[in-house]
């Protein structure tokens, strides 16, 4: 298991120019926008306005922040999304337009190349122990609010929000649980090759 931090992640601009995202993974090491397979980041959107076009990119959306936003889709479809909401799953070929109900927001977004990857994110409320083990190609643990300790056979480490646990296959089973008196909420990324 290994830990990545805020201090580790790198900022940039968007692809549409109209803001910046810190990315915090990208697969392979060192890809483009144009050349990535897996990509998880955080973002500050601060003014209404449309998401960036990724073709043949699967994402998922997480508010972390704000009061909310709303995201109108393709298809006509409007899309509420709040702290507390579920993660929200889209396609990046789409056109989408996001319109902010009360200041900016932060989100969590993750994405993955359809050619290549594709990957699943689970909302977790963590107060009892839980075990995370790598289904796949890369298993990942974001912390959104709260604190974690996790554990495997090796030693332990403690994330905050913002922070990234990995774990590949073959690592030892890590058990989660909060590092303090209060539940925290994460979110379980498992990531599979095609």
């Amino acid at each position: 298991m290994k830990k990545l931090d805020p201090a580790t992640y790198r900022t940039m601009p968007w692809k549409n120019g109209g803001g910046s995202t810190t990315e915090a993974l990208v697969l392979p090491p060192g890809a483009t926008l144009d050349t990535f397979e897996v990509r998880v980041s955080f973002a500050r959107v601060a003014t209404d306005g449309p998401f960036s076009c990724f073709p043949g990119v699967d994402r998922t959306l997480v508010l972390l922040s704000g009061a909310g936003v709303a995201l109108s889709t393709a298809d006509d479809a409007v899309v509420q999304l709040r702290p507390a909401s579920r993660p929200f799953v889209f396609t990046g070929d789409d056109a989408c337009t996001a319109a902010l109900e009360n200041g900016p927001v932060e989100d969590l977004n993750i994405m993955t190349r359809r050619a290549s990857h594709r990957h699943h994110a689970l909302r977790v409320t963590l107060d009892t122990g839980r075990t995370l083990t790598c289904m796949g190609e890369l298993s990942l643990l974001a912390v959104l609010a709260g604190n974690v300790l996790a554990t495997d056979g090796t030693g332990e480490l403690r994330l905050g929000p913002r922070d990234l646990l990995t774990l590949l296959p073959g690592e030892a089973h890590v058990v989660l649980e909060s590092a303090s008196a209060s539940p925290a909420d994460v979110l379980v990324i498992d990531i599979t090759r095609r």
